[in-house]
């Protein structure tokens, strides 16, 4: 990719205002939804090559149709449609649609060309469930976009951008006036659904198609905003025919537990599709690090015609604590697959809590309260887990927590002279709740010296961890804080975000030699709107502020009902005035368009404000190029001189 095309733009005029979007959108009906979908998901005794590409013998797949289509009113409705199948091991998408080529944006299961496709645990009278994997697909022609081909976008509500293993595949192609995606999704990666061991499974697909220049127009099957940030969802539930097969056995292998605690078994059930009698062979081995073999067993089992299930055990008593691979073969070679298993200590709150009291005198008060934070929050998850969920994250919290109270315990604290990114917690002075922040420390740190603060505050539907992600803007010599802000989407606009920004301030003030003078204040999406309001609430605090891809009207989204600042509006930007700013923007950027970027530099500099922007024409929505980044590096030096 080349940047030397980036534009630095000193002034603008400002753009006309468009209309609002809402205003000249519709939603169209297709159909109806029923509480199941009709006809019956066909089955496949064969694996279809995944190239984008109907396969010969697929075409007698139900071709279905989309309920309700969103789109601009002026634009034409693109005729798009669907055919599913399943098999024993996985779950196949076909999505077609009428169009002369493909069109390649950023996020694409969003912004076109591209789907989202729901799979859920079905709830009584199909009430919407908060157990559920949201899988987005998108087209992709550049190494910069590949994230985005296939990644589950969100699972049970809070987790969001998780990785599909490498089994899920995805492919597309254009061609003879249409467009088609082509889906394999093995039931491995989609836990604990599957056809014959679930009680029922709901689905959704929303197929989005890019409008030139920048529109875009969505097909859904079941009317819902399938990629709302933590919501349930809704569905139409799915039915499939039985599975019927030739010649040899067909198994799938599925675990109950995606973590256990240490002494716990592992418990399975196998379900085996047979043409007649046969004895089916189950191989599970369970492999540690650098595939070491933890754990064998074999399990072998009478299979009638039709379906068989046999649920079994392994025992796990002499794994220690870690993370596992779980793999299971059978007699046949294409029968097989793997599953992620988290094996935890036992973890008694009370207990760590009395050992924490013990240590107090041994660390500071920093340290004290992120252990008492930790214990609280890691009960949470842990209580919270579903059975088929991995742990890792938590797992290496627990590892990581045990490691520091040891510490502790020895009489030292074990958060001296530790470098990098560092999550720790403070406890309020608003409402005594413990709250977590992630700190920066350089590698060069010398605790006599006093260092500049960069704060950093997370897009929508992430946490203070989100300033990892973003560590290349981090500039030399400078200690970072990344605040939760109370909540992963109220737009530091609510639930008391502004005081956990100087709570959290303070906290690091008092841990680290900052100088207080030299506090830059930045933000990235749904963060950048927290700059805005951030600086407008407390200017005095900030030697200067930076916002990357933000959105400056977007409080009243995340904070409807309390009237939160507008920062496209003039009155709202005279404490901006004579204050040096740097905003970063992607031309391509259609989760926050540009506009609304553009119109605000100029107002920004009608009020005295000394703004420095960079567009870089080939971004969308993400973090700067590697050029863009040394260039607001730059400006932080100048502006710190």
């Amino acid at each position: 990719m080349k940047y030397g095309r980036a534009i630095v733009v000193i002034s603008l005029m400002v753009a006309a205002t468009s209309l609002c979007m809402a205003q000249t959108r519709e939603t169209v009906k297709l159909g109806e939804t029923p509480q199941v979908l009709e006809p019956e998901v066909d089955f496949l005794s064969d694996a279809p090559v995944i190239d984008g590409a109907l396969d010969k013998g697929l075409e007698t797949l139900p071709i279905r149709l989309f309920a309700l289509a969103e789109k601009q009113k002026s634009d034409p409705l693109v005729s798009a449609s669907y055919r599913l199948a399943y098999s024993m091991g996985f779950f196949y998408v076909y999505v077609e649609a009428k169009a002369d080529r493909l069109t390649f944006r950023d996020r694409a299961y969003q912004n076109g060309d591209g789907f989202v496709l729901a799979l859920a645990k079905p709830r009584p009278n199909n009430e919407p469930t908060d157990e559920f994997y949201v899988l987005a697909c998108s087209a992709v022609n550049r190494p910069a976009l590949e994230w985005t081909r296939r990644i589950f976008w969100y699972f049970n509500v809070d987790k969001i951008f998780i990785p599909t293993s490498e089994d899920t595949k995805l492919e597309f192609r254009q061609g003879e006036g249409k467009i088609s995606f082509e889906l394999l999704l093995p039931w491995s990666d989609v836990r604990p659904y599957h056809p014959l061991l679930s009680e029922g499974i709901g689905f959704n697909l929303a197929f989005t198609k890019a409008v030139e220049p920048d529109g875009r127009m969505r097909l859904i099957v079941v009317g819902d905003e399938i990629g709302a940030e933590y919501s349930k969802r809704r569905y139409t539930t799915l039915r499939f025919q039985k599975p019927v097969v030739k010649g040899k056995m067909q198994t799938f292998v599925a675990f109950a537990n995606g973590h256990l605690t240490e002494g716990d078994s592992l418990r399975g059930i196998a379900v085996t599709a047979s043409e007649r009698t046969n004895t089916e062979i189950l191989t599970i081995r369970v492999d540690g690090g650098e595939g070491r073999i933890a754990a064998r067993d074999q399990i072998e089992y009478p299979c009638a015609s039709g379906v068989t299930t046999k649920q079994f055990a392994i025992g796990t008593g002499r794994l220690p604590e870690g993370g596992y691979m779980v793999k299971w073969s059978t007699t046949d070679p294409e029968s097989h697959g793997a599953s992620g298993l988290s094996i935890i200590p036992k973890f008694l709150p009370n207990e760590l809590n009395t050992r924490v009291e013990k240590s107090k005198q041994n660390i500071s008060a920093g340290t004290y309260s992120t252990a008492q934070f930790l214990i609280q929050e890691l009960e949470a998850k842990l209580t919270a887990l579903k059975p088929y969920e991995t742990c890792f994250s938590e797992r290496l919290t627990v590892a990581g927590f045990m490691r520091m109270l040891n510490s502790a315990e020895q009489g030292i604290d074990p958060f001296d002279g530790r470098t990098g990114f560092i999550r720790k917690a403070y406890r309020s002075k608003v409402d005594s709740t413990l709250q977590p922040y992630v700190v920066y420390v350089p590698d060069s740190f010398d605790k006599k010296k006093t260092y500049p603060l960069l704060v950093f505050l997370h897009g929508s539907a992430s946490t203070e961890t989100n300033i990892m992600g973003f560590h290349s803007l981090i500039p030399d010599g400078f200690i970072a804080l990344g605040p939760f802000g109370r909540g992963p989407s109220n737009g530091f606009a609510r639930d008391h975000a502004q005081d956990d920004i100087a709570e959290a301030i303070t906290a690091v003030q008092e841990a680290y030699p900052i100088d207080a003078s030299r506090i830059l204040l930045t933000g990235f999406s749904m963060g950048g709107y927290g700059v805005y309001r951030t600086f407008y609430e407390t200017p005095a605090k900030f030697r200067a502020v930076a916002v990357f891809s933000g959105a400056p009207a977007s409080g009243r989204h995340y904070a409807p009902g309390e009237n939160p600042p507008d920062f496209t509006e003039e009155q709202n930007l005279q404490s901006f005035r004579n204050i040096p700013i740097f905003i970063f923007h992607g031309e391509k950027d259609r989760n926050v368009p540009i506009g609304a970027t553009r119109d605000l530099v100029g107002k920004l500099q009608k009020v005295g404000a000394q703004v420095k922007l960079w567009i870089e024409p080939d971004k969308g929505h993400e973090r700067p190029s590697r050029e863009g980044t040394e260039v607001f590096k730059t400006w932080v030096s100048q502006v710190l001189k």
